[in-house]
């Protein structure tokens, strides 16, 4: 094994065939592991059966023809642009690596990586369902190479069972931690139990001041919502509205085009201001928790929460119920109530 330029390269002699190669990396440790494993192949008898695809082919080439030839073509304009801010991690840890040196183990340790900087499985999710789908593209349409290491790999599914809301303490310091520019976009959430999407996407279209509702046409789940404001929300919209931009209809127009940050930019920041404030494991989406949590502890029936919440299923908004104990304790006088009717009650 010898180097040229910055990445070691192999030179093997078998029955007057001749194998001389990059083994496209600058870590000796990884290049010897690649070595290991062409000369067992070659010892099988495994390596001059076909020719090998186009293993040069490096992480980062992968993604910039994943997101020409398909997320760019296929996919609206906003979900593109975030494709490439979900791109943007799985590049700094992958994209100098051939697209065949990606191996379940090197995810693995990208997933604890990912964890072990505060970052929720949702975004971890993302980040490898594209990873993913671009190895899907590899193997079965451009052809590149014969498998994707995510064959047999599980990724990260995020709890679907989280309640995460902001105690006072916590909403004082985070508020006192946010960018100015972050302030209105928390408040809609935590006062409309939107999805960050829909804050992003939001229009003075599907803002009514004068009826104080926000309609949202289409939800997750493909229905319409309509969502009345709270004083606060109302008062935030009424602010934003004063200070709203001609050439746009985006609530949140942010940027010189009059288009709003993505939503991979706010989740960032919004993490950063959690960590100055000292808050842990609460990400952006825990705002929309927390909207459901403070109404399921008010005593708001589990229906109204699911209709506010765009829920298709109730069952969905079950999470919540342990949060009220006071009308499960209501409900369980019931039966001594019924008790005492009866004169089934007895003293201990």
């Amino acid at each position: 094994m010898f180097k040229r330029g910055k990445n070691w390269c192999i030179f093997i002699r078998v029955e007057g065939r001749k194998i001389q190669k990059s083994l496209g990396t600058s870590n000796k440790k990884l290049a010897k592991q690649i070595e290991t494993k062409i000369r067992a192949e070659i010892l099988e008898g495994r390596y001059f059966i076909k020719p090998r695809k186009r293993n040069y082919i490096t992480v980062e080439e992968l993604v910039s023809k994943y997101m020409a030839e398909h997320s760019k073509p296929n996919k609206a304009e906003g979900t593109y642009k975030n494709d490439g801010y979900f791109f943007v991690k799985i590049l700094q840890e992958f994209g100098y690596l051939n697209i065949n040196q990606v191996t379940p183990k090197l995810i693995y340790q990208f997933i604890a990586k990912r964890r072990k900087d505060g970052v929720a499985d949702n975004t971890i999710n993302h980040e490898l369902r594209l990873f993913r789908h671009a190895f899907k593209f590899a193997v079965k349409i451009w052809d590149l190479i014969d498998e994707t290491p995510f064959l047999q790999l599980d990724i990260p599914t995020g709890d679907k069972k989280r309640v995460r809301y902001l105690s006072t303490e916590e909403e004082k310091r985070l508020y006192e931690a946010l960018p100015e520019w972050l302030i209105p976009i928390v408040t809609v959430a935590r006062e409309s139990g939107l999805r960050l999407t829909n804050i992003t996407n939001l229009t003075w279209t599907q803002v009514d001041l004068f009826k104080r509702i926000i309609i949202i046409e289409e939800t997750k789940n493909g229905d319409p919502v309509g969502i009345p404001m709270t004083e606060k929300l109302f008062e935030t919209l009424k602010a934003r509205n004063k200070v709203r931009r001609l050439d746009s209809d985006y609530v949140f127009a942010f940027k010189k085009d009059g288009t709003p940050f993505l939503r991979y930019y706010i989740s960032e920041q919004f993490r950063k201001a959690c960590k100055r404030a000292l808050i842990n494991n609460f990400r952006f989406h825990d705002l929309r928790h927390d909207f459901c949590s403070r109404l399921a502890q008010l005593g708001v029936d589990l229906y109204a929460i699911a209709a506010l919440a765009g829920h298709k299923d109730v069952t969905t908004t079950q999470r919540y119920a342990h949060l009220n104990p006071e009308k499960l304790r209501k409900a369980v006088k019931v039966l001594d109530k019924s008790a005492k009717r009866l004169g089934h009650i007895t003293k201990p």
